[in-house]
């Protein structure tokens, strides 16, 4: 993506959310339609990162409505990328992981257990945080949201050092990788 396009998107988009008096969570229809003016230009390969670069860029007391601008932008036009979108979001800026995992869950909240693991599992991002902003946004969905955020933790706490590794990991040497061990 062109840096200058990029770096003028970031600009008009935190001003845009400057010009904001509402809740830290709340946004505008234009702050909407700003958000869906840049991230229309985007790939959707590089939705995910453009969204983070967004919210890093913006000023600190905007991060976590511009995160939530863009991961309900990014959960309206490719649904299917919202909870990549919230992680990459979460991975840069882990404060804004609860406004973009709870703005994503709010337009699909069918995924909402999916959204609050893929925010919650990021390294410095607090599930204590994560688990109301979620709820919040979709109180229908609380049990889903619970028992989804349950899982992974229960997954987690069961092998701590599990995260990223490999289905051969546990393959023996003389075994070929065929899965016979």
């Amino acid at each position: 993506m062109n840096k200058s396009l990029n770096f003028v998107g970031t600009r008009l988009l935190a001003g845009i959310f400057c010009l904001s008096a509402h809740m830290v969570f709340g946004q505008t229809a234009a702050q909407i339609d700003a958000a869906k003016e840049i991230l229309g230009k985007v790939p959707a390969a590089e939705l995910g990162s453009t969204s983070a670069e967004l919210v890093a860029n913006a000023p600190a007391k905007e991060r976590a409505a511009v995160a939530a601008a863009t991961a309900q932008v990014v959960a309206s036009t490719h649904p299917d990328l919202a909870s990549a979108t919230v992680a990459a979001i979460s991975l840069r800026v882990p404060v804004a992981a609860p406004a973009a995992a709870a703005a994503a869950a709010a337009k699909l909240p069918n995924s909402a257990g999916a959204i609050a693991v893929a925010a919650a599992n990021v390294p410095g991002v607090r599930i204590d945080d994560v688990r109301p902003a979620v709820i919040a946004a979709v109180p229908s969905q609380a049990g889903q949201v619970l028992a989804a955020l349950a899982r992974a933790n229960l997954r987690s706490s069961l092998h701590p050092g599990a995260a990223g590794t490999s289905v051969t990991a546990g393959v023996s040497a003389n075994s070929n990788k065929t899965g016979i061990v």
